[in-house]
């Protein structure tokens, strides 16, 4: 057994069970020869018995047709049992290999085994109730119901045993706490909720003069002198009410002697009785009453009092020892406060010496390092007089303690800086309470240029100040010496020829009591290389922020320039894709799209990049198919392969989740870049993508993807550079294949953005394999059917505001044959005069236009008091790629977006979208 699984049981699992619960008794059997008999026949089975689980141990003592005993438990199959705290089952034991070596293996003729751990409310398992069967078999639900009910009894006989056994030892107590009762010397009774004595101990004797039996049966209030009463009734009606049922209170008796004593008392009432204690405190009183003038003239000083006795013995402190040491009077109540302040570093031959000098009968005083209760030093002076009585022997002594830490700290930091400032390389100044020189060293002449005679007796900054001083922050940094407060500052400031300096102030304030002085040193160090490194790492950073901007602007521009008339380049190759077309012309068609669209992947390819150099691409967190979208990637690559003698394939491990979240679109972009690049560089034999699972975190789901080819390799001086942008593995490569050089390098970047890492692997002439983990969020939601493809056919009337006359024939044409009623218009005054008449279902707006562009034609809408503009589809056309503008149409409240160049179905898939919600 493992010291964890040892640490277990003596967690999960009592000691002494048999003892606790009484079960060494015969007796004990029968009450469970009815639950066996039941559990038998609830469960169908043969045998059955109960396990008492006995610290590492199990004790099969209660049993049915199943022999006795006790075994360890890691020899048993309630083993099983109690580490998954449930019922278990096992329906045929000879085919559990972990349980060979069990107690039930021995017993050749059982097969099917169940186990039902009894725990009870402290979460322990005290017992488990088990059942076997010489043939394999399961208990169904309705047997395990009733089988369990069946383990509530045993613990209900067990918790009523317990009982039992903790009656017997609760009586036996009583006789105990008797014996304890009459020993005590303090008065112990119970008193009913009137006060009248029901019970005493022997003690009251002593106290009251009168034995128990002449108590029983009196009021205990009527020994209370009558002042002392009155309190007693106040004290508890006011706990009473504020539902305390505990107080203490010291009041004077009346003994059968007439004798006056002081009583402390501690009461506690339940159950409408009274419990008492009192303990005589008189000869306590009578000293009380002797110190109590002297503590209140000591308890008004600042100084720790302690009063000894002659062996140097405490009896008594003031609050203010306590408040300098932590130590009050029960700390050190016949202690010798030498001992208890003493600690490491303390003079313990100072302590011995005052201690001599106490004997020999004559005052000292001392200083000392002691420490306070909390560990804390500090330094204390002590003053002790000694009080001689009439014979001339000590009587008392009484000691002032006076709490010196910070004058020893002030000297020690002086006699410090004293030898430290006259050496250190660094400036110091110490100036005087109204901020006037007292010394300077001579690191400090060299920084300002200004002699140590020069300086002192005047103020340091009436020398040093000059037109770029800040004179504000000198006035500040005045009211702060005024007060005595630290500072520190950084400060331009001149020298003695007239040239500028940086210079760093820390400034601490000393006050030195032996001489009740304040004093002010200051650190001075030279920071002006620092601040023009400063200065011109905030000028780069500035400029940094500047290009930066100027990138973001170059981009916006270049997408809305080039994207532009690139949508009416592809939009017209589309169409005449679509219509009818000579033979002659349909070579040149397709060369026209086919130009179009690799130029519109090379503009994607640079303005991803740059979206993701300035920081403005973020991931998405949707429903994502990661086996739907493999296989639409590679049946749309299929024609790349043109005639080459290559397979291409892909493989989804079982383990790999049907759906998981993430963004859809730029893993499509990884996978896409890096087959594209695989099928590129294979003559033949196999491109293929593998996808697997690797180990989840918490809420997170890790797969592994390998693309694998057998192309020209990549020779592996070139490995670590063909993630660089613009760049390919060889010179030749770029004329012979084609390509920017962007989209290994923009797969790489939309790999981190997923928190992954990709890793090449190559040979040349053999093949590369580039692999990468990437994290998705785990899906969770009902799975949603994908939608059936249909032809869209929209019956409404739609605006296109557009200044672009190619732009608006096309979207003219492009949507008409959707069934779509298309008006279009120039600029944005036109399009809010035309939506007056109310009977269009969307607008699609163009948001660059001269004049009113289309943020401020749709601000313009919006505002109007009409629920119509206010809900009227307006969807953006741009050509903006970047976050800055899609903010500006969800700010000025558009309704959705379409990128140009758009994809005609896709955009008319969004048309009917928002027409059916209108």
């Amino acid at each position: 057994m493992s010291l964890l699984e040892e640490n277990m049981l003596d967690q999960n699992y009592p000691n002494n069970l048999m003892d606790d619960f009484g079960l060494h008794e015969i007796s004990s059997d029968k009450q469970f020869d009815d639950i066996l008999k039941l559990a038998c026949f609830v469960a169908d089975c043969e045998a059955a018995y109960i396990s008492i689980i006995d610290h590492k141990r199990q004790n099969i003592r209660y049993t049915k047709n199943f022999p006795s005993g006790e075994y360890p438990l890691d020899h048993s199959v309630c083993k099983l049992v109690l580490e998954q705290r449930e019922l278990v089952q096992i329906a045929d034991i000879n085919n559990y290999p972990a349980l060979h070596d069990s107690v039930l293996a021995s017993q050749q003729n059982f097969a099917f085994y169940a186990g039902l751990p009894i725990i009870n409310e402290h979460n322990n398992v005290l017992a488990t109730l088990c059942v076997l069967h010489t043939e394999a078999k399961a208990l169904t639900a309705l047997q395990i119901a009733n089988f369990e009910i069946l383990g509530d009894q045993v613990l209900n006989i067990l918790a009523l045993r317990k009982q039992d056994i903790q009656k017997k030892k609760d009586d036996q107590s009583a006789d105990e706490n008797r014996v304890f009762f009459d020993a005590s010397s303090s008065v112990i009774c119970i008193l009913s909720d009137s006060l009248v004595i029901k019970s005493i101990n022997k003690a009251s004797f002593a106290i009251f003069g009168f034995t128990p039996e002449e108590l029983k049966g009196l009021n205990i209030a009527d020994f209370i002198l009558r002042e002392d009463r009155i309190r007693v009734l106040e004290l508890a009606s006011h706990k009473l009410k504020n539902n305390i049922k505990n107080f203490e209170i010291q009041t004077r008796i009346r003994a059968k002697n007439n004798s006056i004593k002081w009583i402390s008392w501690n009461a506690v009432t339940k159950n409408r009785k009274w419990f008492i204690i009192g303990r005589e405190i008189t000869a306590e009183k009578e000293i009380s009453k002797n110190l109590n003038q002297l503590s209140t003239v000591a308890s008004k000083i600042n100084s720790g009092i302690a009063i000894g006795n002659a062996k140097s013995e405490v009896v008594w402190l003031n609050q203010a020892f306590t408040d300098i040491t932590g130590y009050n009077l029960n700390d050190v109540q016949s202690k010798r406060l030498g001992d208890m302040l003493a600690g490491n570093g303390t003079n313990k031959a100072l302590i011995a010496q005052e201690r001599q000098e106490i004997e020999n009968k004559k005052s000292s005083s001392i200083e000392l390092l002691a420490y306070r209760k909390d560990g804390e030093k500090i330094w204390l002076s002590i003053h002790n007089t000694i009080i001689l009585d009439d014979s001339g022997e000590i009587d008392s002594q009484i000691g002032i303690y006076i709490d010196i830490t910070a004058r020893k700290e002030s000297e020690k930091q002086l006699k410090l800086l004293s030898l430290v400032a006259s050496k250190t390389n660094n400036g110091v100044h110490i100036c005087d309470s109204e901020g006037n020189v007292t010394w300077i060293n001579e690191a400090l002449e060299n920084i300002l240029g200004y002699s140590k005679e020069t300086l002192v007796g005047k103020k340091l900054v009436d020398f040093v100040k000059g037109k770029d001083t800040d004179l504000e922050l000198v006035e500040i940094v005045r009211e702060k010496a005024r007060k005595f407060e630290p500072f520190n500052i950084e400060h331009k400031v001149y020298r003695k020829d007239g040239s500028e300096i940086w210079i760093s102030i820390a400034n601490t304030p000393i006050y030195n009591e032996a001489i009740n002085q304040h004093t002010q040193i200051e650190i001075i160090n030279d920071i002006t290389r620092r601040k023009q490194a400063e200065f011109q790492m905030i000028a780069s950073r500035e400029e940094t922020l500047q290009l930066s901007k100027a990138k973001e602007s170059f981009l916006s521009i270049m997408s809305h320039e080039i994207r532009t008339p690139l949508n009416a380049i592809i939009g017209l190759a589309d169409i005449l894709y679509s219509e009818e077309k000579l033979p002659a012309q349909e070579q040149s068609i397709n060369l026209l799209k086919f130009s179009a669209d690799n130029l519109l992947s090379l503009i994607n390819d640079i303005l991803d990049f740059s979206k993701i150099e300035v920081g403005k691409m973020t991931l998405e967190n949707k429903r994502l198919d990661i086996r739907v979208l493999l296989m639409n990637i590679v049946d749309s690559m299929r024609f790349k392969i043109d005639g080459k003698p290559i397979e291409l394939s892909y493989d989804v491990n079982s383990q790999v989740p049907e759906l998981v979240r993430g963004d859809k679109t730029r893993l499509y972009q990884v996978l896409s870049n890096l087959i594209n690049n695989s099928i590129k560089f294979t003559e033949k034999g196999v491109v293929k993508i593998l996808v697997e699972r690797s180990p989840d975190t918490r809420d997170k789901v890790t797969l592994n993807f390998r693309i694998i080819d057998t192309g020209i390799g990549i020779p592996e001086d070139k490995i670590s550079t063909i993630f660089e942008p613009f760049t390919q593995a060889e010179s030749n490569t770029a004329r012979k294949y084609g390509g920017s050089g962007l989209g290994l390098s923009i797969t790489k970047k939309l790999i981190n953005l997923f928190d992954g890492k990709i890793v090449v692997k190559s040979e040349l002439g053999v093949g590369t394999e580039f692999s990468f983990d990437l994290k998705f969020n785990k899906f969770e939601g009902p799975l949603e059917m994908p939608e059936k493809k249909q032809d869209i056919q929209i019956d409404a009337k739609i605006l296109v505001v557009d200044d672009n006359e190619i732009n608006t024939l096309l979207a003219k044409r492009v949507l008409s044959r959707f069934g779509l009623t298309v008006v279009t218009t120039s600029n944005g005054r036109e399009a809010i005069e035309l939506l007056q008449s109310k009977d269009f279902d969307l607008v699609l707006m163009d948001v660059h236009m001269p004049d009113l562009d289309g943020y401020e034609t749709t601000t313009i809408l919006r505002a109007m008091d009409d629920a119509y503009f206010k809900n009227l589809p307006i969807i953006a056309l741009t050509a903006s790629v970047l976050d800055d503008g899609l903010d500006g149409i969800e700010k000025c409240g558009m309704t959705d977006f379409q990128l140009k160049p758009f994809n005609a179905e896709e955009l008319a898939n969004k048309i009917e979208k928002y027409v059916r919600k209108s």
